[in-house]
């Protein structure tokens, strides 16, 4: 992909509603071409976010999945609105999650002492074998991954690509939240 488009299309341009039809599709050509790559790269990312895959112990999860039984044996007693909040979801989505772990005999809950509404959750010794098993796996494909990045990309590059993802995350996030 050419510098160019940022230069011609990005830099030193600003795009009106009252754009014509030949500028507007002229631009969207040549814009299209910028954010490909990141649509192809969420699209490959979501595929594989949700795959069902074995950690080494115990059922086969989502990451989503097994990574909220992480964070529920790093956190004991957390709540299923801390998790909502924590992973951007609903509380409602986290609810189903958390039922689809216990069902399975990864977690608990118990009623809290003060409102009767509240639960906390906690990792069963299975889960807590799981989530062990899960952060080994972690641990490994984490390093796998960056090294074969490696050899495309410098650090600094791979450095700025994780500075990139993180605003870019707030960018969204924040996208979101003005049109609610």
């Amino acid at each position: 992909m050419s510098k160019d488009i940022y230069y011609n299309e990005i830099l030193d341009t600003w795009v009106d509603e009252n754009e014509d039809c030949i500028t507007t599709n002229r631009r969207y050509k040549e814009l299209s071409k910028v954010m490909d790559p990141m649509y192809d790269f969420v699209l490959a990312y979501s595929n594989y976010y949700n795959t069902r895959r074995d950690y080494g112990f115990g059922p086969k999860l989502t990451m989503i999945e097994v990574h909220i039984l992480t964070e529920i044996s790093d956190k004991p007693g957390i709540t299923v609105t801390e998790l909502a909040f924590k992973w951007n979801r609903t509380t409602s989505a986290i609810s189903q999650t958390v039922r689809k772990l216990m069902k399975q005999e990864l977690v608990y809950r118990e009623n809290s002492k003060i409102n009767g509404k509240i639960f906390h959750l906690y990792v069963t010794e299975i889960g807590k074998k799981l989530v062990f098993s899960h952060k080994k796996y972690d641990n490994i494909d984490i390093v796998k991954t960056k090294k074969k990045l490696m050899e495309s990309f410098s650090i600094e590059e791979l450095d700025a690509f994780d500075r990139i993802c993180k605003v870019y995350t707030e960018i969204l996030k924040n996208k979101i939240i003005e049109e609610e």
